[in-house]
This record gives C-alpha cells, structure tokens and sequence, in this order.
C-alpha cells in the first residue's frame, strides 16, 4: 500500500514537472513571438521614416524649384540694368509665366504641405503600432517572468534553465518626440 502512495506521489510530481516545464516553454515561444511583432514593429518604423521623409523632400524641392525659378525671373527683371537686359528678362518671364501657370493650376494647393501632414500621420500611426506591440511584448515577458519566479516553479525553472528576460523599456531621451525637423537636415 505504502508503495501505491509513493508512485501516486511520484506520478503527481512528474505530471507537474512536465505541465509547469511546459507552461514556462510556451511562455518563452509567446515572448520570442512578441518580440518578433514588436522588432517588426521597429524596423517598420525606421524604414518607413526615412522614406517619407526622402519623398517629403524630392516632393517640396520640385515645388519650391518651381516658385524660385518664378522669383528670379522678377528679380532679373528688378535688377535689370539696361534696356537689352530688361528685355531679355521680360522674354524669360513671358516665356515662364505659361507653365507656372499651368502648374499652379494644377494643383491649387500647396502639396508639400499635405506631404508634412501624411508624413505627421505616418509617424503617429507607426508609434501607436509601436506602442501595441510593446504592450503586448511586456506583457508576455511579465507573465513569463512571474511564472518562472514563483514558487515552486521558480525550482523547476532553474533545473530546465529558464531565465528571467528584460522587458523592453524606452530610455529617457528616447521618450521625446521625433525630431522631424533633424530628419529633414540630414
């Protein structure tokens, strides 16, 4: 009888040792999983940034090419010192004055200002995916934490070599706001 109760006992034990070893391996896989959402996440976000900007940029350099040509066109007519010159300046300008025109018809509005405002959007919608994904990232990692550091999981954690992993904190001068404006100076 007595031999009966020691292999229930063992029989109980072992069934625990093999669900808690692997309640701790699932939770380990869901954090490996997380942080994979999350790197993506990350990357996303440095590749995404670059190319808003970059077309941002080769976007609002047409439009402005388009308004200095415009501009030192009247500036060679105001700084014009003789007849021929003054002529000559008139010409360019007359020439000039169509296609802006047709430009300026083309799009009524000021489009780099749109630019600025999709790239706005843009950084808002990857720093909320961001954040979800860090959320659900910590998440896991606290669970996986806390799962291996209570007793008596905590004994059979260190048997099976489970370790307590980081959870993924932003540093202080990460916290700030992006600081398009350095972007754009690039």
């Amino acid at each position: 009888m007595g031999m009966f109760v020691a292999i229930g006992i063992a029989a109980v034990l072992a069934l625990f040792f093999v669900i808690s070893y692997n309640q701790m391996k699932k939770q380990a896989v869901n954090v490996e999983n997380a942080f994979g959402d999350l790197d993506a996440f990350l990357m996303k976000r440095v590749d995404q940034l670059d190319n808003l900007i970059q077309t941002a940029r080769v976007a609002t350099d047409k439009e402005i090419e388009g308004y200095e040509k415009i501009i030192g066109l009247r500036e060679g007519i105001v700084g014009a010192h003789n007849m021929d010159e003054k002529l000559k300046a008139h010409i360019n300008m007359q020439r000039e004055i169509p296609m802006a025109m047709a430009r300026i018809e083309r799009y009524p509005e000021l489009k780099f200002n749109e630019n600025y405002l999709h790239i706005q959007r843009s950084i808002n919608d990857i720093e909320e995916q961001i954040q979800a994904a860090r959320r659900n990232f910590n998440s896991h990692t606290g669970k996986y934490n806390q799962l291996i550091a209570t007793f008596p999981r905590n004994l059979i954690a260190g048997i099976f070599g489970f370790t307590s992993k980081p959870m993924f904190e932003t540093p202080p001068e990460k916290r700030e706001n992006v600081d398009v404006k350095a972007l754009f100076n690039r």
